[in-house]
């Protein structure tokens, strides 16, 4: 399992206890990309994490787990049209879980290109003196829609989903639903 690392966001996220962490860095086209690995603390011949290794998964002493993050990436995933979906820290960049079924694009660019787009949305807001809160921004292409949820839980600020949807098969209103839906539920 694989989980990006965002300075403190690592311990926000929480790892299974029993497990240990290692930060690694791998290259994604132009960008580095750092990551915690999650490993079981008795070396085994698979990555793979069952029941049996976490089976407390859902209660870790930060709060929130990389469980919660993967359900509610495979629930945006459900989402009727969708391509790909990340969690991601708009003060960084980084990513803290992706899921897609494209070879078109890389979400984890995409995602850090966005972040860009959310600061620059803050930062208009701030300078026209506008006490409110971005819920979420559409990006409408010719054959895709790209869907921004910011989230606004305490325990989400500065992090938003980014769901991309093909746009011959999405229902806009029902894929905006879900998200806030999935960030209701979302535990970090």
């Amino acid at each position: 399992m694989v989980v990006t690392v965002l300075g403190d966001r690592a311990e926000r996220i929480g790892l299974w206890a029993g497990m240990r962490r290692r930060a690694e860095s791998t290259r994604t086209g132009r960008s580095t990309v750092a990551v915690a690995v999650a490993a079981p603390a008795q070396p085994e011949s698979s990555w793979e994490l069952s029941e049996r290794d976490a089976p407390n998964a859902r209660e870790t002493r930060a709060g929130g787990t990389v469980n919660s993050v993967d359900v509610a990436l495979k629930e945006a995933m459900a989402t009727e049209g969708a391509i790909g979906v990340a969690l991601v820290d708009f003060t960084s960049g980084m990513t803290l879980g992706t899921l897609g079924s494209s070879h078109s694009f890389d979400l984890e660019v995409a995602a850090a290109g966005n972040t860009d787009l959310i600061r620059a949305k803050i930062r208009t807001m701030e300078s026209l003196g506008l006490a409110d809160t971005v819920e979420d921004i559409l990006i409408t292409l010719g054959r895709q829609y790209h869907l921004i949820r910011l989230l606004q839980s305490h325990t989400g600020r500065g992090l938003f989903l980014y769901l991309v949807l093909d746009k011959s098969r999405a229902n806009l209103a029902m894929a905006r639903h879900r998200l806030r839906t999935i960030e209701s539920s979302l535990d970090i």
